[in-house]
């Protein structure tokens, strides 16, 4: 029988790693899939859901409601995000554009007997959508970058966004819709 979330979430707080550690596993998708969706950077992602997480174990103690678990683990992570931007900005170097691992890379979004001028319009569609999605409301954010980025099932989906399954086709359904429009509005 797996413990709520809010039982892991009180054990953590107080200090029990592997509540913690377990916390991660059912929540690290979702924070991998949002810095990736902000990134556009694959690796980059994966290393800042490893400081999200340093970063969350160390603040632990200062989370008072359990169910707000997600929000404030997804607010560190756009702390962390900002904070290697600053860095890298201080040392002169891109963490975008080109970068090992970046979504912006031709071979990301289309398949290797493409023409070019396939490649360069699947490159744009790809860079327009990833656009367009980061302009949705955070809700639909997450669940279409658990599906469409990390490639996560309904199963995990559900468990990383702590939803029913009817609730996130909802979410699925209305995000795609609001995704369509605005790619037919451009």
């Amino acid at each position: 029988m797996s413990t709520p979330d809010d039982d892991l979430i009180q054990f953590a707080i107080a200090g029990h790693r592997p509540a913690f550690d377990l916390l991660v596993k059912r929540t690290s998708r979702l924070v991998w899939a949002h810095l990736v969706l902000h990134t556009r950077d694959r690796t980059l992602a994966e290393d800042l859901v490893q400081e999200t997480y340093l970063r969350a174990w160390r603040s632990i103690a200062s989370l008072k409601e359990a169910g707000t678990f997600r929000s404030w683990l997804i607010a560190i992570a756009e702390r962390v995000r900002i904070d290697s931007y600053k860095h890298a900005a201080r040392r002169k170097r891109s963490t975008m554009g080109g970068a090992p691992g970046s979504l912006d890379d031709a071979d990301e979004a289309v398949t290797p007997d493409a023409s070019p001028g396939d490649q360069a319009s699947s490159t744009e569609q790809s860079a327009r959508a990833l656009a367009a999605m980061r302009e949705l409301p955070e809700q639909y954010q997450q669940a279409l970058s658990l599906r469409y980025l990390a490639g996560a099932d309904y199963d995990e989906m559900s468990r990383q966004l702590a939803l029913t399954n009817g609730s996130l086709r909802g979410l699925l359904h209305r995000g795609l819709e609001m995704l369509r429009e605005k790619l037919k509005d451009e």
